[in-house]
C-alpha cells in the first residue's frame, strides 16, 4: 500500500517581474490515482484566486481531472500540472514521466469501452488539444477560452 504526503503551495498573486496579464503555476506529484484529487483541488483553489468565472473554472477543473487521471494511470514516476492564464485563454498542461506509449485520441463515437472517454470530454471542452510524446513520457496541452480580469 502506498502512503504519500503531498504538499502544494499556491503561488503568490503578485509576482515582481512577471509579465502583465500572465499567471502561471506548476504542481508535481507522484503518479498515483489517489493524488488526482490533489491536483483538482489545487487547480480549483488557484483558479478561484485568479478570479475565473465559476462555469469556466468548473470546465477547467474537469479537464485537469481527466488528464491527471490518465497521467496517474499511465505514468510511472510523476505527474505534473501546469496552468498558464493569459487574457482570454487558459492553457492546461498535464504530463506524466516514464509512461508507456498510448493513444491520446478521443474514442470513436459509440465505442462501448469506457477507457478513453475522458479524452473525449477534454476535446469537447477545449478549443484545441495537442499531445506531445517522447521517451520521457506524455504531455497533453489543452487550451480553453476564458473571460479574465487580467
Amino acid at each position: 500500500m502506498y502512503s504519500h504526503t503531498a504538499s502544494l503551495v499556491l503561488p503568490a498573486l503578485e509576482r515582481p517581474g512577471a509579465p502583465h496579464g500572465l499567471e502561471k503555476a506548476r504542481f508535481t506529484l507522484p503518479a498515483r490515482k489517489v493524488l488526482v484529487g490533489c491536483l483538482r483541488a489545487a487547480a480549483t483553489d488557484l483558479l478561484v484566486r485568479w478570479r475565473l468565472p465559476e462555469d469556466e473554472r468548473d470546465a477547467a477543473v474537469l479537464v485537469v481531472g481527466e488528464l491527471a487521471a490518465n497521467a496517474a494511470t499511465h505514468g510511472r514516476d510523476e505527474m505534473s500540472l501546469c496552468l498558464t492564464l493569459t487574457p482570454g485563454r487558459l492553457c492546461v498542461v498535464v504530463s506524466d514521466r516514464g509512461g508507456p506509449g498510448r493513444s491520446c485520441e478521443p474514442p470513436a463515437a459509440g465505442d462501448p469501452d469506457e477507457h478513453g472517454r475522458g479524452l473525449g470530454i477534454v476535446h469537447a471542452l477545449a478549443e484545441r488539444v495537442r499531445v506531445r510524446q517522447d521517451d520521457r513520457g506524455v504531455s497533453v496541452v489543452a487550451w480553453l477560452a476564458v473571460r479574465t480580469a487580467l
